[in-house]
């Protein structure tokens, strides 16, 4: 490329060229993702449709009861899940939840469509280069293109609110250019990073606007979704979110320098059983590295002043460095590097450097080629090409930090550096310390949500692609049912002479099996009830469940086979989250998800608080001498694991790692499922030997 224009054998090439782009994009790209829901638009459609039916999302975060409502959907996806985005996500997706599925997608599609078309159009105007060759450079971007309308995500419209914001700080109108990119960091969280670069070059205009369009927007998400979901969020959901502790913490096709740490640095007994160096404190200190020199060093390639030519590198350069910075950017986060690529190639042509701006572009087009899988995990081809572009950025500096900036800047990166290497440490603390507890499964499963005993076998609730099953211990395999539907809750005794498990698809059914035909291929499935989350009493002679019953969820009792009737209603009580049941028919609720608590109910019309139980507490289990409760308790934004005397009232905590330990389950000790080290809610089954009361 040159400033004045190609000749016409190169204005030939380049249109050959873009219809090539064009045309694997329709082909690989848009006409796939028009035939298939796949994920991620699901997602954030079926939050939308929940909170259409009047269902608060404060269990959003919780994948079983996310896949239920799926299920009653009949959303044409296998697998869900909310986290780890904000609840704002779901808040464009309102007017589309009136549609089907399929059809909210093909309009989200189109919608991507024309958001791309603004954002070319906005860089158009802010930008000497032509439509053209913008329209290639944007087409460039294969794999992220493809992935951004295969899976219906939210880039595209980042995208356009990154462009908006650039071109309101390009005329000046800095408060505005602030409230945009607030409005992107609503969607996902790294455009709030704009702050760092506006605090440096001392833009209090765009912070302002950032702050009050930031507070605005999250008082419009409250005021529509509720407070309790937020609440989880920023509590248990966020912080493991920062420090890419989620779905496949290990795996290296997220090309990030924090999945990389993780893989050489940190050990997990199934997902990462030998890493280079099983090292805590490396991992702090190396991923706290990167990330500060990563920032600081572009921050130290700023300059104080600010020009036309300061602020469009700043821009392109600072995004990035994000990406480069996100501890899980999937292909489709890639998106939002057509900014940087159209910006920093016309200011690389007005300064005369084509040839600096044709690495730039091989750069840009190696963190954007679709490789094969082995070659690409092998060179960590995005991670890759976004490094080297930054590099070239930053060594193309129009200015730099001096003097006392130069000063201050250094002892900010100190300041940083310890701050993030103390933060990792806190996020990582006692992640290790039930891995001698976890009981080996053998199974295919992503992930275990409870484990329960019957005496001689542990029965599982994972999730196996395509759907949840249940799994049995020892060997892994999983049972079959006969029933078709996702498997979401077991329970099971050393007394019961059967089994109760919940099968959704339309709608939650309890179904019994007896315990004596476990693992048999042929084993006869008796249908209990309408309802959902069956939890039986030691002696196998008392039954609960859940039934749902205008949106709210009653408990049902039965004993010994009995027609199962409800328990009264209890007025405040809130939505019932977990229950067990106690030899003689008593039931522990956990009730309200932003603030749980456990409350005794009983046949009769009265009913007593655990009110002596501090804290936020879920999860309820108890022995099978009903002397010992054993419930989770959220404590600094993690459920730990406890152990009550019901006599003498003492209480035992279990553990204390920055992850979760939840559904205990008596029987030759006590298990639990815990997510220490595999990402959040996607835990293993664990045994801890707890004596007698």
């Amino acid at each position: 490329m040159t400033v004045s224009g190609s000749s016409r054998a190169t204005t030939a090439v380049e249109w050959l060229l873009l219809a090539m782009l064009v045309a694997e994009f329709v082909v690989f790209g848009f006409l796939p993702a028009w035939r298939v829901m796949n994920t991620d638009f699901p997602n954030y459609y079926l939050a939308a449709v929940i909170h259409r039916q009047g269902i608060p999302l404060d269990r959003a975060y919780e994948w079983r009861w996310f896949q239920r409502h799926k299920d009653y959907l009949q959303i044409d996806q296998p697998l869900v899940g909310f986290a780890p985005h904000p609840p704002m996500v779901a808040l464009p997706m309102l007017p589309l939840a009136k549609l089907p599925p399929m059809q909210a997608k093909r309009v989200w599609l189109l919608l991507n469509l024309g958001f791309l078309a603004l954002s070319l159009g906005i860089l158009r105007r802010v930008t000497d280069v032509s439509w053209r060759r913008i329209l290639i450079l944007a087409f460039l971007c294969i794999l992220p293109l493809r992935e951004q309308f295969l899976f219906g995500q939210y880039y595209l419209a980042i995208l356009l609110l990154l462009c908006a914001a650039y071109w309101a700080a390009v005329r000046e109108r800095r408060f505005a250019s602030g409230i945009l990119l607030a409005a992107a960091a609503s969607l996902k969280v790294f455009p709030v990073f704009f702050l760092i670069l506006f605090v440096r070059k001392r833009n209090w205009r765009a912070v302002a606007g950032m702050v009050i369009g930031g507070a605005a927007l999250g008082a419009i998400s409250v005021a529509v979704f509720g407070w309790n979901v937020h609440k989880i969020y920023l509590l248990e959901v966020l912080p493991r979110a920062l420090h890419g502790d989620l779905v496949g913490p290990y795996v290296l096709q997220w090309n990030s320098f924090t999945a990389l740490c993780h893989r050489f640095f940190l050990a997990e007994p199934e997902l990462n059983p030998a890493p280079w160096m099983n090292s805590i404190a490396a991992y702090s200190g190396v991923q706290a590295l990167i990330a500060t020199m990563v920032l600081f060093a572009f921050l130290l390639s700023t300059g104080d002043e600010e020009t036309p030519r300061t602020r469009a590198w700043e821009w392109a350069t600072f995004l990035s460095a994000l990406i480069l910075l996100s501890s899980m950017p999937t292909a489709y986060h890639h998106c939002v590097l057509i900014l940087t690529i159209v910006v920093a190639t016309d200011l690389l042509l007005k300064d005369g450097e084509w040839r600096i701006a044709l690495q730039a572009i091989a750069f840009y087009a190696l963190a954007c080629f679709p490789l094969p899988g082995f070659l690409w995990l092998s060179l960590q081809g995005r991670l890759l090409g976004d490094l080297l572009l930054f590099l070239l950025l930053l060594w193309k500096a129009p200015a730099r930090a001096t003097g006392f900036s130069r000063k201050v800047g250094y002892a900010m990166a100190a300041i940083f550096f310890a701050y993030l290497t103390l933060s990792n440490l806190r996020a990582l603390r006692g992640r290790s310390e039930d891995f001698s507890a976890r009981i080996p499964s053998g199974s295919a499963g992503y992930a275990t949500f409870s484990v329960t005993s019957t005496g001689e076998r542990l029965l599982l609730d994972e999730m196996i692609f395509p759907s949840y099953g249940m799994a049995i211990l020892p060997g892994g395999a999983q049972q079959k049912i006969g029933e078709a539907g996702d498997v979401l809750a077991v329970a099971a005794s050393k007394e019961s002479p059967y089994i109760y498990f919940e099968v959704t698809n339309l709608g939650s059914k309890i179904f019994r099996m007896a315990t004596a035909q476990l693992g048999s291929a042929d084993a006869k499935v008796e249908f209990v009830a309408e309802g959902r989350d069956p939890a039986i009493s030691s002696d196998g002679h008392w039954l609960a469940f859940l039934h749902d019953e205008c949106c709210m969820p009653m408990v049902w009792v039965s004993h010994d086979s009995e027609t199962p009737k409800p328990l009264p209603a209890r007025p405040g009580l809130g939505e019932i989250l977990e229950i067990a049941v106690t030899n003689d028919g008593r039931v522990i609720a956990a009730s309200n998800p932003a603030d749980p608590r456990l409350t005794l109910l009983t046949l009769g019309q009265r009913g007593d608080e655990f009110s002596a139980i501090g804290g936020a507490v879920r999860y309820p289990a108890v022995s099978a001498d009903g002397g010992l409760l054993a419930f989770s308790r959220r404590e600094a934004g993690a459920w730990q694991l406890y152990i009550r005397s019901l006599k003498t009232g003492e209480e035992t905590r279990l553990t204390s790692g920055a992850c979760n330990a939840t559904s205990p389950a008596w029987g030759d000790g006590l298990y639990f499922v815990t997510d220490c080290g595999r990402g959040l809610g996607l835990g293993a089954p664990a045994r801890l030997a707890v004596g007698k009361n």
